[in-house]
């Protein structure tokens, strides 16, 4: 398949603020499902839809410990790649707000 896709894929998955979110959660802990819907105020079901969807992208991975289903993040590069953009978002808004202040 063509890399470019399967970049594409990721940055789909990732182009959701709910998934961000989750995201944001499992980078500073892994977490189970009812942990996460219950911080985003989600239900089970949408959560599980959204951890399927970045499962699929191969953004995290997911432990069946009984019932219960433990994420965590595949690849540091995830972490760093959230990072990253924040970083680009807040270059984005000092160049913004510096442009007002000249002008």
């Amino acid at each position: 398949m063509d890399e470019c896709v399967l970049v594409a894929d990721i940055f789909k998955a990732l182009a959701n603020p709910t998934r961000l979110r989750i995201l944001k959660i499992l980078c500073s802990k892994n977490r189970n499902v009812i942990e996460i819907a219950e911080e985003l105020g989600l239900t089970q079901s949408s959560v599980s839809q959204h951890l399927k969807i970045l499962e699929n992208a191969g953004v995290i991975k997911k432990n069946k410990d009984g019932n219960i289903v433990n994420c965590e993040i595949k690849h540091d590069a995830i972490t760093k790649l959230l990072e990253d953009a924040k970083n680009i978002i807040h270059i984005e808004l000092n160049e913004a707000s510096k442009m007002i202040n000249n002008s």
